[in-house]
Protein backbone atom coordinates (compact mmCIF):
# COMPACT_ATOMS: atom_id res chain seq x y z
CA UNK A 1 0.00 0.00 0.00
CA UNK A 2 1.49 3.68 -0.37
CA UNK A 3 1.97 4.94 2.50
CA UNK A 4 1.75 8.55 0.98
CA UNK A 5 -2.23 8.11 1.49
CA UNK A 6 -2.82 9.73 4.39
CA UNK A 7 -6.52 9.65 5.60
CA UNK A 8 -5.83 10.20 8.84
CA UNK A 9 -4.86 13.73 7.70
CA UNK A 10 -7.26 16.53 9.34
CA UNK A 11 -9.83 18.69 6.90
CA UNK A 12 -11.72 21.40 7.15
CA UNK A 13 -13.85 22.36 3.88
CA UNK A 14 -15.39 24.81 5.58
CA UNK A 15 -15.76 28.03 3.35
CA UNK A 16 -15.37 25.95 0.24
CA UNK A 17 -18.73 25.85 -1.05
CA UNK A 18 -19.23 22.25 0.33
CA UNK A 19 -22.48 21.49 1.26
CA UNK A 20 -21.56 18.83 4.13
CA UNK A 21 -19.78 21.85 5.91
CA UNK A 22 -21.00 24.86 4.84
CA UNK A 23 -24.89 23.76 5.60
CA UNK A 24 -24.16 23.67 9.42
CA UNK A 25 -23.08 26.22 11.72
CA UNK A 26 -19.37 26.97 12.94
CA UNK A 27 -18.09 24.60 15.14
CA UNK A 28 -20.46 21.92 13.98
CA UNK A 29 -19.31 18.48 12.88
CA UNK A 30 -20.68 16.94 9.68
CA UNK A 31 -21.71 13.65 9.67
CA UNK A 32 -24.76 13.80 7.82
CA UNK A 33 -24.53 14.10 3.72
CA UNK A 34 -22.77 11.07 2.18
CA UNK A 35 -19.58 12.64 1.25
CA UNK A 36 -16.52 11.92 1.97
CA UNK A 37 -14.19 13.80 4.43
CA UNK A 38 -10.70 13.13 2.66
CA UNK A 39 -8.01 14.88 -0.01
CA UNK A 40 -8.64 13.17 -3.27
CA UNK A 41 -5.91 11.20 -4.55
CA UNK A 42 -2.84 12.73 -5.56
CA UNK A 43 -2.86 11.40 -9.11
CA UNK A 44 -6.33 12.72 -10.02
CA UNK A 45 -5.63 16.57 -8.48
CA UNK A 46 -2.10 16.23 -10.60
CA UNK A 47 -4.07 15.72 -13.94
CA UNK A 48 -6.93 17.71 -13.20
CA UNK A 49 -4.54 20.84 -12.35
CA UNK A 50 -2.46 19.90 -15.54
CA UNK A 51 -5.58 19.82 -17.52
CA UNK A 52 -7.01 23.32 -16.01
CA UNK A 53 -3.51 24.59 -16.42
CA UNK A 54 -4.54 24.37 -20.63
CA UNK A 55 -6.32 28.03 -21.36
CA UNK A 56 -9.06 26.29 -23.43
CA UNK A 57 -12.39 25.07 -21.88
CA UNK A 58 -14.59 24.60 -25.16
CA UNK A 59 -16.79 21.91 -26.12
CA UNK A 60 -15.18 18.57 -25.59
CA UNK A 61 -15.10 15.51 -28.00
CA UNK A 62 -15.62 12.08 -26.22
CA UNK A 63 -12.46 10.58 -25.23
CA UNK A 64 -13.16 6.50 -26.33
CA UNK A 65 -10.70 5.98 -23.19
CA UNK A 66 -13.35 7.30 -20.98
CA UNK A 67 -15.80 4.65 -21.67
CA UNK A 68 -13.16 1.46 -21.74
CA UNK A 69 -11.99 3.10 -18.15
CA UNK A 70 -15.86 2.50 -17.42
CA UNK A 71 -15.55 -1.55 -18.53
CA UNK A 72 -12.53 -2.16 -17.31
CA UNK A 73 -13.53 -1.29 -13.69
CA UNK A 74 -16.58 -3.35 -14.38
CA UNK A 75 -14.25 -6.56 -15.26
CA UNK A 76 -11.65 -5.49 -12.68
CA UNK A 77 -13.96 -5.20 -9.75
CA UNK A 78 -16.97 -7.08 -10.15
CA UNK A 79 -15.97 -9.56 -13.00
CA UNK A 80 -18.25 -8.78 -15.14
CA UNK A 81 -17.97 -8.25 -18.86
CA UNK A 82 -19.71 -5.02 -20.39
CA UNK A 83 -19.35 -3.85 -23.73
CA UNK A 84 -18.44 -0.10 -24.34
CA UNK A 85 -21.78 0.37 -26.27
CA UNK A 86 -24.07 -0.63 -23.55
CA UNK A 87 -22.90 2.76 -21.45
CA UNK A 88 -24.76 5.46 -21.61
CA UNK A 89 -22.98 8.78 -19.82
CA UNK A 90 -25.18 10.25 -17.24
CA UNK A 91 -25.47 13.68 -15.50
CA UNK A 92 -25.24 12.34 -11.93
CA UNK A 93 -27.07 9.60 -9.88
CA UNK A 94 -30.12 11.15 -9.14
CA UNK A 95 -30.63 12.87 -12.37
CA UNK A 96 -30.09 9.76 -14.26
CA UNK A 97 -32.78 8.03 -11.90
CA UNK A 98 -35.09 10.45 -12.80
CA UNK A 99 -34.64 10.09 -16.32
CA UNK A 100 -35.50 6.58 -16.19
CA UNK A 101 -38.92 7.23 -14.38
CA UNK A 102 -39.88 9.63 -17.45
CA UNK A 103 -38.09 7.19 -19.99
CA UNK A 104 -40.33 3.94 -18.73
CA UNK A 105 -43.72 5.57 -16.88
CA UNK A 106 -46.32 7.54 -17.67
CA UNK A 107 -47.58 10.49 -15.66
CA UNK A 108 -49.89 8.89 -12.90
CA UNK A 109 -47.87 5.58 -13.16
CA UNK A 110 -46.94 3.78 -10.11
CA UNK A 111 -42.85 3.31 -9.38
CA UNK A 112 -41.97 0.82 -6.86
CA UNK A 113 -39.60 1.47 -3.83
CA UNK A 114 -38.51 -0.83 -1.01
CA UNK A 115 -38.25 1.10 2.25
CA UNK A 116 -36.98 2.67 4.12
CA UNK A 117 -34.71 4.12 1.45
CA UNK A 118 -32.41 6.81 0.09
CA UNK A 119 -34.52 9.77 0.44
CA UNK A 120 -34.04 11.41 -3.37
CA UNK A 121 -35.76 8.41 -4.67
CA UNK A 122 -39.18 9.78 -3.49
CA UNK A 123 -38.87 13.11 -4.96
CA UNK A 124 -37.55 11.94 -8.69
CA UNK A 125 -41.16 9.97 -8.51
CA UNK A 126 -43.04 12.47 -7.25
CA UNK A 127 -41.40 15.70 -9.11
CA UNK A 128 -42.25 13.19 -12.48
CA UNK A 129 -45.91 13.37 -11.43
CA UNK A 130 -45.83 9.54 -10.25
CA UNK A 131 -46.83 7.69 -7.17
CA UNK A 132 -44.52 5.93 -5.27
CA UNK A 133 -45.48 2.77 -4.03
CA UNK A 134 -43.58 1.67 -1.24
CA UNK A 135 -42.82 -2.08 0.43
CA UNK A 136 -41.53 -1.86 3.42
CA UNK A 137 -38.58 -4.21 4.29
CA UNK A 138 -37.68 -5.34 8.22
CA UNK A 139 -34.99 -5.42 10.09
CA UNK A 140 -33.86 -8.88 11.45
CA UNK A 141 -31.79 -9.78 14.26
CA UNK A 142 -28.37 -9.02 13.15
CA UNK A 143 -29.34 -5.70 11.74
CA UNK A 144 -30.09 -6.61 8.46
CA UNK A 145 -32.82 -5.27 6.00
CA UNK A 146 -34.96 -7.97 4.52
CA UNK A 147 -37.44 -8.17 1.73
CA UNK A 148 -39.05 -11.39 0.17
CA UNK A 149 -41.15 -11.84 -3.37
CA UNK A 150 -44.49 -12.08 -1.24
CA UNK A 151 -44.25 -8.49 0.07
CA UNK A 152 -43.81 -7.28 -3.49
CA UNK A 153 -46.56 -8.71 -4.26
CA UNK A 154 -48.54 -7.57 -1.95
CA UNK A 155 -47.31 -4.46 -2.42
CA UNK A 156 -47.77 -3.81 -5.71
CA UNK A 157 -51.55 -5.85 -5.55
CA UNK A 158 -52.56 -3.38 -2.97
CA UNK A 159 -51.61 -0.03 -4.91
CA UNK A 160 -53.46 -0.76 -7.91
CA UNK A 161 -52.70 0.60 -11.01
CA UNK A 162 -49.57 0.41 -13.52
CA UNK A 163 -46.58 -0.39 -11.92
CA UNK A 164 -43.71 -0.17 -14.83
CA UNK A 165 -40.71 0.67 -12.59
CA UNK A 166 -38.84 -0.15 -9.69
CA UNK A 167 -36.09 1.73 -8.19
CA UNK A 168 -33.95 -0.44 -6.63
CA UNK A 169 -30.63 0.38 -4.30
CA UNK A 170 -27.74 -1.90 -4.05
CA UNK A 171 -25.87 -1.94 -1.52
CA UNK A 172 -28.48 -0.99 0.23
CA UNK A 173 -29.10 3.28 1.49
CA UNK A 174 -29.34 3.78 4.47
CA UNK A 175 -29.61 0.42 5.66
CA UNK A 176 -25.95 -1.01 4.53
CA UNK A 177 -27.58 -4.59 3.31
CA UNK A 178 -25.09 -6.55 0.26
CA UNK A 179 -27.81 -7.88 -1.45
CA UNK A 180 -26.81 -11.60 -2.38
CA UNK A 181 -27.21 -13.43 -5.64
CA UNK A 182 -30.41 -14.87 -4.88
CA UNK A 183 -32.22 -12.03 -3.70
CA UNK A 184 -31.20 -9.73 -6.77
CA UNK A 185 -32.23 -12.46 -9.05
CA UNK A 186 -35.75 -12.59 -7.21
CA UNK A 187 -36.17 -9.39 -7.62
CA UNK A 188 -35.57 -9.32 -11.08
CA UNK A 189 -37.78 -12.75 -11.60
CA UNK A 190 -40.53 -10.83 -10.13
CA UNK A 191 -40.10 -7.77 -12.56
CA UNK A 192 -39.65 -9.87 -15.63
CA UNK A 193 -43.17 -11.67 -14.48
CA UNK A 194 -44.92 -8.30 -14.18
CA UNK A 195 -43.28 -6.46 -17.01
CA UNK A 196 -41.50 -4.20 -15.23
CA UNK A 197 -38.10 -2.48 -15.01
CA UNK A 198 -35.58 -2.34 -12.23
CA UNK A 199 -33.52 0.89 -12.53
CA UNK A 200 -30.68 -0.16 -9.89
CA UNK A 201 -28.65 2.49 -8.06
CA UNK A 202 -25.16 0.88 -7.52
CA UNK A 203 -23.15 4.30 -6.46
CA UNK A 204 -21.87 2.75 -2.97
CA UNK A 205 -21.41 -1.00 -5.06
CA UNK A 206 -17.30 -0.40 -4.24
CA UNK A 207 -17.56 -0.09 -0.71
CA UNK A 208 -18.46 -3.76 0.47
CA UNK A 209 -16.18 -5.49 3.30
CA UNK A 210 -17.76 -9.03 3.65
CA UNK A 211 -16.76 -10.52 0.20
CA UNK A 212 -15.33 -10.39 -2.37
CA UNK A 213 -16.22 -8.60 -5.81
CA UNK A 214 -17.67 -11.24 -8.00
CA UNK A 215 -20.26 -11.76 -10.83
CA UNK A 216 -23.38 -13.02 -10.00
CA UNK A 217 -21.71 -14.80 -6.70
CA UNK A 218 -22.53 -14.87 -3.35
CA UNK A 219 -19.84 -16.57 -2.06
CA UNK A 220 -17.46 -14.79 1.03
CA UNK A 221 -13.71 -14.54 0.96
CA UNK A 222 -12.71 -14.19 4.26
CA UNK A 223 -15.52 -12.05 5.31
CA UNK A 224 -19.08 -11.93 6.93
CA UNK A 225 -21.13 -11.52 3.95
CA UNK A 226 -21.75 -11.52 0.58
CA UNK A 227 -19.45 -9.56 -2.11
CA UNK A 228 -20.83 -7.25 -4.18
CA UNK A 229 -22.92 -8.82 -7.02
CA UNK A 230 -23.89 -5.93 -9.69
CA UNK A 231 -27.37 -6.01 -11.56
CA UNK A 232 -25.22 -5.88 -14.88
CA UNK A 233 -23.65 -9.55 -14.20
CA UNK A 234 -27.46 -10.59 -15.09
CA UNK A 235 -27.72 -10.73 -18.81
CA UNK A 236 -30.95 -12.98 -18.73
CA UNK A 237 -32.93 -10.10 -17.54
CA UNK A 238 -31.68 -7.34 -20.01
CA UNK A 239 -34.65 -6.32 -20.66
CA UNK A 240 -35.94 -5.67 -17.15
CA UNK A 241 -32.77 -3.51 -15.93
CA UNK A 242 -30.87 -0.76 -16.37
CA UNK A 243 -27.57 -0.31 -13.88
CA UNK A 244 -26.83 3.17 -12.62
CA UNK A 245 -23.33 3.63 -10.80
CA UNK A 246 -20.64 6.39 -11.26
CA UNK A 247 -17.08 6.96 -9.34
CA UNK A 248 -18.87 9.84 -7.24
CA UNK A 249 -18.89 7.98 -4.00
CA UNK A 250 -15.99 5.64 -4.06
CA UNK A 251 -13.57 8.80 -5.24
CA UNK A 252 -16.09 11.95 -3.50
CA UNK A 253 -16.74 13.17 -7.22
CA UNK A 254 -20.19 14.02 -6.13
CA UNK A 255 -19.57 18.08 -7.10
CA UNK A 256 -18.15 16.92 -10.82
CA UNK A 257 -21.70 15.87 -11.66
CA UNK A 258 -20.94 12.51 -13.72
CA UNK A 259 -22.76 9.06 -13.99
CA UNK A 260 -23.30 5.93 -16.53
CA UNK A 261 -25.85 3.73 -16.82
CA UNK A 262 -25.23 0.12 -18.04
CA UNK A 263 -28.03 -1.01 -20.27
CA UNK A 264 -27.69 -4.10 -22.36
CA UNK A 265 -31.28 -3.64 -23.90
CA UNK A 266 -31.35 -1.94 -27.57
CA UNK A 267 -35.30 -0.74 -26.68
CA UNK A 268 -34.48 0.08 -23.22
CA UNK A 269 -31.15 2.13 -24.25
CA UNK A 270 -33.11 4.09 -27.11
CA UNK A 271 -35.82 5.18 -24.54
CA UNK A 272 -33.26 6.55 -21.86
CA UNK A 273 -31.12 8.52 -25.28
CA UNK A 274 -33.82 9.92 -26.23
CA UNK A 275 -34.96 11.35 -22.53
CA UNK A 276 -30.67 12.36 -22.02
CA UNK A 277 -31.28 14.06 -25.57
CA UNK A 278 -34.84 15.87 -24.37
CA UNK A 279 -32.86 16.96 -21.69
CA UNK A 280 -29.97 18.52 -23.60
CA UNK A 281 -27.39 15.87 -21.73
CA UNK A 282 -24.85 14.47 -23.98
CA UNK A 283 -21.78 14.13 -22.78
CA UNK A 284 -19.71 14.49 -19.22
CA UNK A 285 -17.76 18.13 -19.17
CA UNK A 286 -14.08 18.15 -19.59
CA UNK A 287 -12.93 17.95 -16.00
CA UNK A 288 -15.51 14.84 -15.26
CA UNK A 289 -14.64 13.00 -17.79
CA UNK A 290 -10.97 13.32 -16.99
CA UNK A 291 -11.58 12.81 -13.70
CA UNK A 292 -13.48 9.25 -13.72
CA UNK A 293 -11.66 8.10 -16.35
CA UNK A 294 -8.02 9.07 -14.07
CA UNK A 295 -9.89 7.30 -11.12
CA UNK A 296 -10.45 4.07 -12.18
CA UNK A 297 -7.39 3.92 -14.37
CA UNK A 298 -4.61 5.11 -12.29
CA UNK A 299 -6.19 5.15 -8.57
CA UNK A 300 -7.40 1.62 -6.78
CA UNK A 301 -4.45 1.90 -4.72
CA UNK A 302 -5.53 4.93 -3.26
CA UNK A 303 -8.88 3.37 -2.94
CA UNK A 304 -8.18 -0.04 -1.62
CA UNK A 305 -6.83 1.79 1.12
CA UNK A 306 -9.32 4.37 1.63
CA UNK A 307 -12.19 1.43 2.00
CA UNK A 308 -9.59 -0.20 4.47
CA UNK A 309 -9.27 2.32 6.73
CA UNK A 310 -13.29 3.37 6.35
CA UNK A 311 -14.15 -0.32 7.22
CA UNK A 312 -11.97 0.09 10.40
CA UNK A 313 -13.86 3.42 10.87
CA UNK A 314 -17.08 1.53 10.80
CA UNK A 315 -15.81 -1.00 13.17
CA UNK A 316 -14.87 1.39 15.93
CA UNK A 317 -17.70 3.67 15.23
CA UNK A 318 -20.03 0.40 15.95
CA UNK A 319 -18.02 -0.71 18.95
CA UNK A 320 -18.48 2.85 20.42
CA UNK A 321 -22.13 3.92 19.80
CA UNK A 322 -23.26 1.00 21.21
CA UNK A 323 -21.35 1.37 24.90
CA UNK A 324 -24.14 4.80 24.79
CA UNK A 325 -27.68 3.46 26.64
CA UNK A 326 -30.57 3.25 23.85
CA UNK A 327 -28.72 2.86 21.08
CA UNK A 328 -27.77 0.00 19.00
CA UNK A 329 -26.00 -0.50 15.58
CA UNK A 330 -24.34 -3.01 13.62
CA UNK A 331 -21.25 -3.16 10.93
CA UNK A 332 -22.98 -2.60 8.00
CA UNK A 333 -21.87 -4.99 4.73
CA UNK A 334 -21.46 -1.77 2.81
CA UNK A 335 -21.94 1.76 2.11
CA UNK A 336 -19.60 4.06 4.71
CA UNK A 337 -22.99 4.57 6.48
CA UNK A 338 -23.79 3.15 9.79
CA UNK A 339 -27.49 3.21 10.44
CA UNK A 340 -28.45 3.08 14.07
CA UNK A 341 -31.34 2.39 15.99
CA UNK A 342 -32.17 4.98 18.32
CA UNK A 343 -35.46 4.81 19.69
CA UNK A 344 -34.47 3.59 23.32
CA UNK A 345 -32.42 7.51 23.44
CA UNK A 346 -35.52 9.24 21.80
CA UNK A 347 -37.20 8.39 24.84
CA UNK A 348 -34.46 8.54 27.73
CA UNK A 349 -33.93 12.12 26.49
CA UNK A 350 -37.68 12.98 25.86
CA UNK A 351 -37.26 13.60 22.30
CA UNK A 352 -40.55 13.33 20.36
CA UNK A 353 -39.34 11.05 17.31
CA UNK A 354 -35.84 11.29 15.13
CA UNK A 355 -36.30 14.23 13.84
CA UNK A 356 -36.25 16.29 17.09
CA UNK A 357 -33.17 13.65 18.31
CA UNK A 358 -31.30 15.01 15.43
CA UNK A 359 -31.94 18.67 15.62
CA UNK A 360 -31.41 19.36 18.97
CA UNK A 361 -28.15 17.07 18.59
CA UNK A 362 -27.03 19.79 15.88
CA UNK A 363 -27.65 22.62 18.09
CA UNK A 364 -26.93 21.66 21.29
CA UNK A 365 -24.32 18.70 21.05
CA UNK A 366 -22.83 20.52 18.09
CA UNK A 367 -23.09 17.47 16.03
CA UNK A 368 -25.23 16.92 12.77
CA UNK A 369 -26.68 13.11 11.77
CA UNK A 370 -29.40 12.32 10.08
CA UNK A 371 -32.91 11.32 11.16
CA UNK A 372 -34.31 7.92 9.76
CA UNK A 373 -38.12 8.81 9.29
CA UNK A 374 -36.76 10.80 5.95
CA UNK A 375 -36.18 7.66 4.76
CA UNK A 376 -39.43 6.24 5.04
CA UNK A 377 -41.93 4.80 7.43
CA UNK A 378 -39.75 1.66 8.41
CA UNK A 379 -37.02 3.89 9.25
CA UNK A 380 -38.76 6.00 12.25
CA UNK A 381 -36.52 6.02 14.82
CA UNK A 382 -33.66 5.57 13.40
CA UNK A 383 -30.82 7.45 12.49
CA UNK A 384 -28.03 7.67 9.76
CA UNK A 385 -24.18 8.37 10.47
CA UNK A 386 -21.71 9.32 8.08
CA UNK A 387 -18.13 7.61 8.76
CA UNK A 388 -16.30 8.62 5.70
CA UNK A 389 -14.06 11.30 8.00
CA UNK A 390 -10.68 11.07 9.39
CA UNK A 391 -11.08 9.29 12.66
CA UNK A 392 -10.19 11.63 14.96
CA UNK A 393 -12.96 13.69 13.64
CA UNK A 394 -15.38 10.58 13.21
CA UNK A 395 -15.22 9.88 16.94
CA UNK A 396 -15.12 13.41 18.07
CA UNK A 397 -18.28 13.64 16.74
CA UNK A 398 -19.76 10.78 18.65
CA UNK A 399 -17.97 11.62 21.29
CA UNK A 400 -20.32 14.78 21.55
CA UNK A 401 -23.68 12.41 20.87
CA UNK A 402 -22.23 10.71 24.09
CA UNK A 403 -21.47 13.21 25.97
CA UNK A 404 -24.86 14.83 25.13
CA UNK A 405 -26.94 11.57 25.98
CA UNK A 406 -25.18 11.26 29.57
CA UNK A 407 -26.45 14.63 30.84
CA UNK A 408 -29.89 13.79 29.90
CA UNK A 409 -31.99 12.33 32.74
Amino acid sequence: MNSSYDFDAPVNWRSTGSDKWDSVAEGVIPLWVADMDFVSPPELTGVLSARASLPFYGYNKRRPAYLEAIAAWYRNQYGVSVDTEDILPGPGTVPSLGMAVRAFTKSGDGVLVMTPVYTPFFRVIRESGRKVVEAPMELDGGGRFVFDRAALERAASAAGGTIPLALFCSPHNPGGRVWAKEEIQSLLDFAQKRNMIVAADEIHGDFVYGGSFASGGSSVSGGGGPGFVSTASFPGYAGNVITVSGANKSFNLGGLHASHMVVRDKTLKAKLRSVLSTGAHHDPDIFAELAVETCYTKCAEWFAGLRLYIRKNLEAAAVFLNAIPGIKTWVPGGTYLLWADARGLIEKTGCENDGELVRRLEEEAKVKITGGSMYGKPGEGFVRINAASPRSLLMEGLGRLEAWAKNKP
